[in-house]
């Protein structure tokens, strides 16, 4: 799958600037000051190293990554925007023709299937895709570039919770 633009709609947004982002623009500031805060993990493998699982331990940063992980808070600069950033796809609804038919952009790959999600900022929820060009994931590590107009709207599903929505207008492999 090379490129997939859905029939009519390049135009519609042909006039409109589109920014190119990465993920950590999805972020909000005081989030990703929070990540810069916590320190690097240092593992100690010594014999008088506490152990975690079995010590009574307190980790000092576990506040911060539970907000950090479950932070649904966005960046409304983008709204109503037309973006363009890197991602994976992850498969949400697929029908019997193995279309896929509604999806969650990620930063990463295997995210949300042997690990667990990247936080609702970090999830794009893509449906209303049946204007487009059948699309079937042939790898979960196929990367691609998404072009769509972006919307702060909260999605749950059993796979994750995303904070954001994309109208997706393109996606193509993403080429190194």
């Amino acid at each position: 799958m090379a490129l997939l633009v859905f029939a009519g709609l390049q135009p519609l947004y042909a006039d409109e600037k589109v920014y190119s982002i990465e993920w950590e623009d999805l972020m909000p500031a005081h989030i990703l000051q929070m990540l810069d805060d916590i320190p690097m993990v240092e593992h100690d493998y010594s014999e008088d190293a506490t152990d975690p699982f079995t010590d009574d331990w307190e980790d000092p940063y576990a506040d911060a990554w539970n907000e950090i992980l479950t932070s649904t808070e966005v960046v409304d600069a983008y709204e109503n925007n037309i973006i363009r950033l890197p991602g994976f796809v992850v498969p949400l609804d697929v029908d019997d023709d193995q279309r896929v038919l509604s999806f969650f952009i990620v930063p990463y790959f295997g995210a949300c299937i042997h690990v667990p999600p990247p936080p609702p900022n970090q999830l794009i929820y893509v449906a209303d895709v049946d204007n487009a060009p059948p699309l079937r994931v042939e790898s979960m590590y196929t990367a691609f570039w998404f072009t769509g107009r972006l919307k702060i709207s909260e999605k749950q599903h059993d796979m994750g919770h995303a904070a954001y929505s994309m109208e997706l207008l393109e996606m193509e492999k993403y080429q190194f």
